[in-house]
């Protein structure tokens, strides 16, 4: 399996992880805290595999300059609900 081929399955991996939280973020309801975390974290799930079907085309994650920035605000975007996530979850157990 080359590079480009690991790309695709991965970016394949990221859009059925988007669609989990997509239907998770539904079942919780609008009114439930967690909603929006899971909402925003679909769809930088679903730009983080089209960045990967992009580093398919272009053979590098860095390559060109944007391509680079959507993965590191993906990224960013993956830290930041993570950490929202916790601190719901860590005041909704006191």
């Amino acid at each position: 399996m080359n590079a480009a081929e690991f790309n695709y399955i991965e970016s394949v991996l990221w859009f059925i992880i988007a669609i989990g939280l997509l239907v998770h973020s539904f079942k919780l309801g609008k009114l439930d805290a967690s909603f929006k975390i899971c909402l925003i974290a679909s769809v930088a799930f679903v730009a983080f595999g089209v960045s990967d079907i992009i580093e398919a085309q272009t053979g590098a994650w860095w390559r060109p300059f944007s391509l680079l920035v959507l993965k590191t605000s993906c990224v960013v975007t993956f830290v930041l609900c993570f950490i929202k996530y916790k601190k719901l979850s860590s005041a909704n157990k006191t």
